[in-house]
């Protein structure tokens, strides 16, 4: 008999645990050599279908230009959102800027205040 995890078999073939169950010896879910190679693949794929020449208006270009250049004529956003940041990077979350030195603001009845009288009005 196979050992289990609350109903789920931890070798062999696994099947999906749910979100929220902790790791176990043996889960799939955990990757301790890396990215699965599948996803490296999928990358190489990708990239190749990119460098993929076509024939766009009786020009000739890759599909990842004409990818851009729909994305740069597109009214979305968030393609054109991703056409910048493709072409000039991703706009920072963080803003910095110098770092401001703390003040201390002293309040000073009338008759404390450092030289003056001890009249109302000088």
């Amino acid at each position: 008999m196979k050992p289990t995890n609350n109903g789920y078999n931890i070798t062999g073939k696994q099947r999906k645990m749910p979100k929220g169950v902790p790791f176990v010896k043996g889960d799939s879910r955990c990757w301790r050599k890396g990215r699965p190679p599948s996803f490296d693949q999928l990358r190489a794929l990708a990239q190749a279908i990119a460098q993929e020449e076509i024939i766009v208006s009786g020009r000739t270009m890759t599909r990842a230009e004409a990818m851009l250049r729909i994305w740069s004529a597109s009214k979305e956003p968030t393609l054109q959102k991703a056409f910048m940041e493709i072409a000039f990077g991703k706009v920072p979350d963080k803003i910095e800027g110098e770092l401001l030195t703390e003040k201390t603001l002293t309040l000073y009845y009338n008759h404390e205040r450092p030289g003056h009288g001890t009249g109302l009005w000088t």
